[in-house]
């Protein structure tokens, strides 16, 4: 449903995006991965059709995403990293004039539309420029889903939300997922990408550093666990099976563990008397940086 081809967009001082080759596949949420500045927005951009590669081609749903930019945002919902609104137009103005650009003739207070307007409590009475900054949040959510798209491009969709609206917003993805909605979403908010997504691409500097299914990326993740023995244990196993530890003390350890061997770690552990075994989880913030460090060992 979405595909990129070798695109590269080369700002003045060096920055930009090269060499860019992804797909999201039709009922697929991708989580599209990095640091600020690291290349997101300027890809999105490419993908709306706003910003032309210097080299390379993008589509959606097989429609060139440059010269078929108008026909994309009929079928697309987009936010932006950053929104803006005509600050002298009422709030259900501006849903009107999106729904009319949108070539939309139909009534406009649809059921979606005004079913998103109560779910995220959107204040609908105002002028845009008295919003504060949740609300415009609020507001590009409600313009980007209220005409039913096939293909979401969303750019950090829960900046400025407060955690209830965040949560709302998550669950929502999740529903269009299962209606067969296809879903680009960058972000830094590392949560969003585990409760979401299906398969990640980690960006940093403008370039690709991984592509990988969301369960192989957390398969590589390493958790510790704080392990109180009874007596002294028998560190020997723990080193025959490749686990690495941490002593405390005697009887305290901290037991490293790749997320795919637990079980392995109990069989070994079934052998002591463990008093206290708590976990501690990398997040996938933690896991992301070893890629950034191992894309910088092998430049």
């Amino acid at each position: 449903m979405i595909e990129t081809r070798d695109i590269t967009l080369k700002y003045p001082g060096g920055k930009g995006i090269f060499d860019l080759n992804f797909n999201v596949a039709k009922g697929e949420v991708f989580g599209y991965i990095g640091p600020k500045n690291a290349g997101k927005s300027s890809t999105i951009r490419v993908l709306m059709g706003l910003s032309h590669p210097g080299k390379g081609s993008a589509t959606i749903n097989g429609l060139n995403c440059f010269r078929k930019a108008a026909a994309i945002q009929k079928i697309a919902g987009y936010i932006p990293e950053e929104t803006s609104y005509f600050d002298g137009m009422r709030i259900k103005e501006y849903l009107n004039f999106i729904t009319r650009m949108r070539g939309s003739v139909g009534a406009k207070k649809t059921p979606l539309r005004e079913a998103l307007i109560e779910r995220f409590e959107l204040e609908t009475r105002g002028r845009i420029e008295y919003m504060s900054k949740d609300m415009k949040q609020k507001l590009a959510i409600v313009t980007a889903f209220m005409h039913d798209p096939q293909v979401l491009i969303l750019d950090e969709p829960t900046d400025g939300l407060d955690p209830l609206m965040q949560a709302r917003f998550l669950d929502l993805i999740i529903e269009e997922k299962h209606r067969g909605k296809t879903v680009l979403l960058a972000t830094q908010m590392f949560e969003n990408v585990e409760r979401t997504c299906d398969r990640v691409g980690i960006l940093n500097e403008g370039r690709l550093v991984e592509q990988d299914d969301i369960i192989q990326v957390k398969a590589a993740e390493i958790k510790s666990y704080f392990v109180r023995f009874e007596a002294h244990p028998n560190l020997e196993q723990l080193k025959k099976f490749g686990f690495g530890y941490k002593a405390f003390s005697d009887r305290d350890y901290e037991i490293y563990c790749q997320g795919d061997r637990i079980d392995v770690l109990v069989k070994v552990l079934s052998h002591e008397k463990v008093l206290v075994f708590n976990s501690n989880t990398q997040t996938l913030e933690e896991i992301f940086q070893k890629y950034y460090h191992k894309e910088e060992e092998t430049a």
